[in-house]
């Protein structure tokens, strides 16, 4: 059985490094070049997620302003309307709230409510745009965190090449 590894699977992962060979520099610098893709694909998947999650709060506010748009006066009925999210698509408020999870009160099998039931859905869909707000913020740590992991990790692999270069130079200088 030969070690050889086919052209087609190989990879820059220190795995692919004979046991028997191989200079450590070259080892830490696989190993730092793993670590960085890593990283590099976590900190796109908090950018998506950013993204999705600023969508989302777009969205939020765009149906509260619909839902202090449509608010009855005293005891009047009133649906609870339309607006446009964060991907220019009409959507309506009550189904958007329930498909989101934000508790809305609606009469039979109607989408409208009174006034107190505006105001208690009002109250709802700002809690949820409050937690997603801190859960932002909690991303925005985490995200910070990720990036000076990153810059660690270049870093980190510049100076061994640095100090590798340095190293041949000398033994180069020594042997003439």
């Amino acid at each position: 059985m030969s070690n050889v590894i086919p052209p087609n699977q190989l990879s820059r992962d220190a795995s692919n490094i004979p046991r028997a060979g191989g200079d450590l520099s070259a080892l830490a610098l696989l190993i730092q070049l793993g670590r960085y893709n890593l990283l590099e694909d976590q900190v796109k998947d908090e950018f998506e997620e950013m993204q999705k999650r600023t969508d989302w709060l777009k969205t939020a506010n765009s149906a509260l302003a619909a839902l202090r748009a449509n608010r009855p006066d005293d005891k009047g009925v009133r649906s609870y309307g339309e607006f446009v999210d964060a991907h220019g698509e009409t959507q309506n408020t009550h189904q958007w709230m329930l498909a989101n999870g934000i508790a809305i009160e609606q009469k039979a099998s109607d989408t409208s409510g009174v006034q107190s039931d505006f105001d208690a859905a009002i109250s709802n869909l700002k809690a949820s745009i409050d937690t997603a707000n801190s859960d932002s913020h909690m991303a925005l740590i985490r995200l910070q965190s990720l990036m000076d992991k990153l810059n660690q990790c270049v870093e980190l692999a510049t100076n061994l090449l640095s100090k590798d270069g340095k190293t041949k130079e000398n033994i180069i200088g020594n042997t003439r």
